[in-house]
C-alpha cells in the first residue's frame, strides 16, 4: 500500500494504481522498515551511497537518469548524477548543470510563501479564506457550514474533489492562468472541511492565489522575492516547462518504453510548476533543518519552518500527520518530513530527518522501465532511493502486531474508497481501483484485498491500529471502531479510505458491470428462428451496443497495461475512454425502443422476450455505470 499511497498524492494524475501520479505526495519504496544498525552519516558515507547504491538502483529500475543530493549540519555533504538527460544523444545527466521540474515539491514553496505572510500578520490560517479572495474567486459554501481556511488548504482537508486541469503544452487554447484556474476550476465538495484529508492540487492553487491577492504581487514574483531569494535559491523559479526550456537546461522526460513523455501545462501552478536545481533543494532542506536559517542569506522566519514541519492535521494520534506544505513520511523515534511529486515522466522527492540532522533530495527524469522490479509498475526509483537512504543511515524497526483471537473485528468489514477522487470525468475510475475490501479473518486479524493493499493479513497493534504482517505499513481506524468512518495508512497521511455503502461500493459496481457485459455478449444469439425486421433490428442494435461497450472496456484494460497511454488520455481529455460508450448510448436507446415495440406487438416468443428484455436491462446497467464513472462523452 505504501508505494501506491505516496504516488497517488502527486500532481500528474490520480491514477497511480493504474499509472503513475500527480505532483504531490510520494514516499518510500515498498520495503518494510528495518531495524539494522545505522551507518554513521558522514560526507564520505553519503557520497559512497550516492555513487554506489543509487547507481545500482538506477540499473535495477531502468529509469533514464537520477540526480540526488544529501545535506547535513549546515551544508550539502554529497551529490551525484547517474544516467542520461537525453537518451538519443546520450547526454549525461548532471546535477550541477541541469534544472529539474519540481512537480508537487512546489507545494512546499507555496506553503512557505503563505506562512511568510502569516508571520507578517497579513494572513490568519484560521480565517475564512474568502476574506482574502476577490469576489469572483470566492469558494462556494462548504457542507456543514464551516468555512474553508488556509489551514484546510495547506493540509488538504478542505474537502475538495480531485480536479485535473493539465492540458498538453501544444493545446494552448486550454491553458489557464492561476486566476482562471481558481475562478473557473472550482471543484465539488466531497466532504466537510476538516473531515478527511483528500489531496488537492486545486486547494494549493487557491492558497497561492491568496498570496497573489494579499501581497499585490504575481504569485511567481512573491515566491521569488520572499522564499527563493532569502534562501539563495537563485536557480529556482515558478514557470511552465515550455517557457523554462528557453532559459534552463532541463532534462528530457521519458515514459517506461523510453519514448518522450508528453509535457503538460500546470494550470494550478502553485501546486506543481516550480523548477529547481539540486543545489537549491539542498539550500531548502538546510533551512528546514536549521529553523529557516540560510548560509549567507536572509533565510525564512523560524515560524515558517516550525509550521511546515509540525503535526498540523492527524487522522489518528499514532499515525503520520500532515504539516503545512509537507507531511510525515514516517513517525516514531526517527521521524521524516518532506514532500514528493510526479509529472508525466518525472519523479521528485525530498525528505529531512531532524533527529539525524540530515536530508536527501532525489529527481528522476523518467519512469522505471516496464521490466523493472519484476514488471511491477508501482515500484519507483525515486522512492527506492529515499527508502534505502533512511534504512541505511536512520533505520527504524517495523511495527509488530499480534493476532487477537478474542477480538471481534466484524464491525470493520466493508469496502473503503480513497478520499482523493474525482467527481466528474474519466478520472472517476480511480475509485474502481483505489479501494480496499476489509474482512474479519476469523483468527484475530484483518484480511485486506484490493490493488492498493500491500499485504493481505493485518495484525492488531491496539488503539485501533493494525500492522501489515510483513511490517510494511500500519493501518488505523478513523472514528469509533464499532462504526468506522474511514481507514488511514501510516504510509500516506494525505488521504484516507472512506467507508462506502453496498450500493455505492466499487465492488458492487464491478459485479454489475461484468454481469451486464456477459448478458450483452449473448445479444447476437437468436432465441427464435423467425422474426420480422423490427426484432432483427433490435437484436442487431443491442449486439452493436455490446460491441461498443466491450471496446470501451478493452481500451480501459489496455490503459491498465500502458500507464503512459492512460495518463495521456485522462490528462489530455482524450475521447479514447469516453467515445465507445457515447456511441453505445444511441444504439442502446434505439434497441430498447424496438424491443419495446416488439414486446407490445407480440412479435417475440417467450424465450426471446426474456432474452431481449435482459439485454436491454444489461445495456442500461452498463451505461448507467459508464455515466457514473465519467466514461460517456457528453457534448455539453
Amino acid at each position: 500500500m505504501k508505494r501506491l499511497h505516496r504516488a497517488l498524492s502527486c500532481l500528474a494524475v490520480p491514477l497511480v494504481v493504474v499509472a503513475t501520479a500527480l505532483p504531490g505526495a510520494a514516499a518510500p519504496a515498498p520495503s518494510a522498515p528495518r531495524g539494522d544498525e545505522a551507518v554513521p552519516l558522514t560526507a564520505e558515507t553519503a557520497q559512497e551511497f550516492l555513487d554506489t547504491r543509487v547507481a545500482e538502483l538506477l540499473e535495477e529500475h531502468g529509469a533514464p537518469g537520477v540526480a540526488a543530493a544529501v545535506v547535513s549540519g549546515s551544508e550539502q555533504i554529497a551529490a551525484a548524477s547517474h544516467g542520461y538527460a537525453d537518451l538519443a544523444e546520450q547526454t549525461p545527466l548532471d546535477h550541477t548543470r541541469h534544472t529539474f521540474p519540481a512537480a508537487s515539491v512546489s507545494k512546499s514553496f507555496t506553503a512557505a510563501a503563505v506562512l511568510t505572510l502569516v508571520e507578517q500578520g497579513e494572513l490568519d490560517l484560521h480565517e475564512d479564506v474568502n476574506a482574502y479572495l476577490p469576489e469572483e474567486a470566492r469558494l462556494a459554501p462548504a457542507p456543514g457550514g464551516e468555512p474553508v481556511t488556509l489551514h484546510h488548504l495547506l493540509t488538504h482537508t478542505a474537502g475538495f474533489a480531485e480536479v485535473i486541469d493539465m492540458p498538453r503544452i501544444e493545446e494552448t487554447h486550454l491553458h489557464r492562468t492561476l486566476e482562471e484556474a481558481v475562478v473557473l476550476g472550482e471543484p465539488e465538495y466531497l466532504f466537510s472541511p476538516g473531515e478527511f484529508a483528500a489531496y488537492s492540487n486545486h486547494g494549493t492553487a487557491v492558497a497561492g492565489y491568496v498570496v497573489e491577492s494579499v501581497s499585490g504581487m504575481p504569485f511567481e514574483d512573491y515566491v521569488a522575492e520572499h522564499v527563493f531569494a532569502p534562501l539563495g535559491m537563485d536557480g529556482s523559479e515558478f514557470v511552465q516547462i515550455d517557457d523554462a526550456r528557453e532559459v534552463y537546461d532541463i532534462p528530457l522526460l521519458y515514459t517506461p518504453d523510453g519514448s518522450r513523455a508528453e509535457e503538460i501545462h500546470v494550470s494550478a501552478s502553485p501546486a506543481g510548476a516550480a523548477m529547481v536545481t539540486a543545489d537549491d533543494m539542498s539550500a531548502f532542506m538546510l533551512a528546514l533543518l536549521n529553523g529557516g536559517e540560510a548560509e549567507g542569506g536572509e533565510g525564512l522566519p523560524a515560524g515558517v519552518v516550525e509550521a511546515m514541519t509540525a503535526r498540523q492535521y492527524e487522522a489518528h494520534p499514532e499515525t503520520t500527520a500532515m504539516g503545512y506544505g509537507a507531511y510525515e513520511w514516517r513517525a516514531g523515534d526517527s521521524p521524516a518530513v518532506g514532500h514528493a511529486g510526479d509529472l508525466l515522466g518525472l519523479h521528485t522527492a525530498y525528505v529531512v530527518l531532524p533527529e539525524l540532522d540530515a536530508g536527501v533530495y532525489v529527481a528522476v527524469n523518467g519512469d522505471d522501465s516496464a521490466e523493472a522490479a519484476g514488471g511491477n509498475p508501482l515500484l519507483d526509483l525515486r522512492m527506492a532511493v529515499v527508502e534505502d537512504f533512511m534504512d541505511t543511515f536512520a533505520p527504524q524497526a517495523a511495527a509488530e502486531g499480534t493476532a487477537d483471537p478474542g477480538a471481534d473485528l466484524g464491525a470493520l468489514e466493508g469496502t473503503y474508497v480513497s478520499t482523493r477522487r474525482a467527481a466528474e470525468g474519466p478520472a472517476q475510475i480511480i475509485a474502481l481501483f483505489d479501494n480496499l475490501v476489509v474482512r474479519d479473518a476469523g483468527d484475530g486479524t484483518l484480511s485486506l484485498s484490493g490493488l492498493t493493499a500491500s499485504d493481505d493479513r493485518w495484525l492488531p497493534l491496539g488503539d485501533g491500529r493494525f500492522s501489515a504482517s510483513d511490517g510494511s505499513d500500519v493501518l488505523a481506524v478513523v472514528g469509533d471502531a464499532s462504526a468506522p468512518a474511514a481507514l488511514v495508512a501510516d504510509s500516506n497521511p494525505t488521504n484516507a479510505y472512506e467507508r462506502t455503502t453496498l450500493a455505492d461500493s466499487p465492488i458492487t459496481h464491478a459485479v454489475v458491470a461484468v454481469s451486464g457485459l456477459l448478458v450483452l455478449l449473448t445479444a447476437a444469439v437468436p432465441f427464435q428462428r423467425r422474426g420480422n425486421r423490427w426484432t432483427l433490428a433490435a437484436r442487431v442494435l443491442l449486439s452493436l451496443t455490446a460491441l461498443a461497450c466491450f471496446t470501451g472496456v478493452g481500451l480501459l484494460l489496455y490503459g491498465l497495461t500502458n500507464s503512459a497511454a492512460l495518463e495521456s488520455w485522462v490528462i489530455g481529455g482524450s475521447p479514447a475512454l469516453t467515445a465507445p460508450l457515447a456511441v453505445a448510448v444511441p444504439l442502446a436507446l434505439t434497441g430498447a425502443a424496438l424491443t419495446a415495440v416488439s414486446l407490445a406487438k407480440g412479435w417475440l416468443r417467450p424465450l426471446a422476450r426474456v432474452h431481449l428484455s435482459l439485454a436491454v436491462l444489461a445495456s442500461a446497467a452498463v451505461l448507467a455505470l459508464g455515466f457514473r464513472y465519467g466514461l460517456v462523452w457528453l457534448p455539453f
